[in-house]
């Protein structure tokens, strides 16, 4: 079953690529969309400077609706300190 969100593949081949690589990434940003809602995880603020706007980081897929809401500039900055820790 394809989600309506996805893109197409064949216009996004990377993002496909890496969805296919990645599948329980993938289950655990589903799961958390459907708890979301379904009313049992509600957004919150950026944990670091607050901002509305915040998106989920996952420390750990197999826990997905377990995230810590960051903006995306703090976010990306998470990312970047986990490649730099070889994660």
């Amino acid at each position: 079953m394809s989600d309506q969100n996805e893109p197409n593949p064949a216009k996004f081949p990377a993002q496909a690529k890496w969805r296919s690589d990645n599948p329980e990434k993938v289950w655990a940003q589903r799961a958390l969309r459907s708890a979301i809602k379904a009313g049992l995880v509600r957004q919150q603020p950026c944990h670091v400077c607050g901002d509305p706007d915040a998106e989920a980081h996952h420390h750990d897929y197999s826990k997905p609706a377990d995230v810590v809401w960051l903006c995306r500039k703090h976010h990306k900055a998470a990312h970047r300190q986990l490649r730099a820790e070889g994660c």
